[in-house]
């Protein structure tokens, strides 16, 4: 039972632990160095009138791994004569065929321009390092990586019609464990109703925004924090609640675990077959 207890259960304060933040270094290092791989690519910045992030053109971000739905799925889509010879003529260069399913994946490492990728950079490394400091490597890995291609995921079935790229879905994942993890130590914190505000503030902002502005992809926050959640009540050992009065932790943390991880399972495996089920709408690049 003691081992148990120190695999499942933690009740350290917040400010406790000294991992180092090796996986978000290693992260951020990888989305910057591709990104500047991508503007080589695309031979310099793209206008500000086709992209307002200041970055590459939709077309070469496509190319090179966006989240695209007619590459992940087939379509049936009756197009025009003028967008039938587009895709001709492109097909070469986007090498475009379905089932191009590391594009829910590789999405998450690209970014859409130097704002967006500072602005995510910024707060990746504000809160990843704090959550990695007390989580280790592995766990906060698993819950960036689960919550990026959740958040891809629900954002291709949401909104089919546009390519996607960002880590904007694994940093709701990362938002939401810190969400969890100010409400479980509470009593430690100072001003916790500051800091749940604010959180609060933010989540709730930048979803109305994603909603009116079609650059902003909601519908990926929405998919990562809910990864967020579910995998953090998983693999976090101090996100638990013995709301049943136990007489140990360990049943009601078993409890959670198990719950999570079957809403999980439910909601990639309904997710990939909804996905493929159905059929993709074809945005046109320019």
């Amino acid at each position: 039972m003691i081992s148990l207890k120190k695999i499942f259960i933690d009740e350290q304060p917040r400010e406790a632990g000294t991992h180092f933040p090796s996986f978000v270094i290693i992260v951020t290092i990888v989305q910057i160095a591709l990104f500047i791989y991508i503007i080589v690519y695309n031979k310099g910045l793209t206008s500000m009138y086709e992209n307002p992030m200041a970055g590459p053109s939709s077309l070469t971000s496509t190319r090179n791994g966006a989240k695209f739905v007619p590459y992940i799925s087939f379509t049936n889509k009756t197009c025009t004569y003028e967008e039938y010879l587009w895709y001709v003529c492109n097909t070469n260069n986007l090498k475009g065929f379905p089932y191009q399913v590391y594009r829910l994946f590789i999405p998450i490492f690209l970014h859409a321009g130097i704002i967006h990728l500072v602005l995510n950079l910024v707060n990746q490394l504000a809160i990843g390092i704090m959550l990695e400091h007390k989580f280790n490597s592995i766990r906060i890995s698993i819950i960036y990586i689960l919550s990026g291609i959740g958040g891809t995921l629900l954002s291709a079935i949401g909104l089919p019609q546009y390519f996607n790229v960002g880590a904007s879905g694994a940093l709701y994942g990362l938002l939401a464990v810190y969400f969890m993890d100010t409400i479980r130590n509470w009593e430690n914190l100072q001003k916790p109703w500051l800091i749940l505000t604010f959180q609060g503030i933010f989540i709730i902002a930048s979803l109305i925004i994603g909603i009116f502005i079609p650059i902003v992809d909601y519908m990926a926050h929405i998919g990562g924090f809910l990864l967020g959640i579910l995998s953090g009540l998983v693999i976090c050992p101090n996100l638990y609640w013995n709301i049943c009065k136990y007489d140990s932790p360990i049943q009601p943390k078993l409890i959670i675990m198990a719950i999570s991880s079957m809403f999980i399972i439910a909601f990639f495996l309904g997710g990939f077959i909804g996905f493929f089920r159905t059929t993709a709408p074809v945005y046109w690049l320019k």
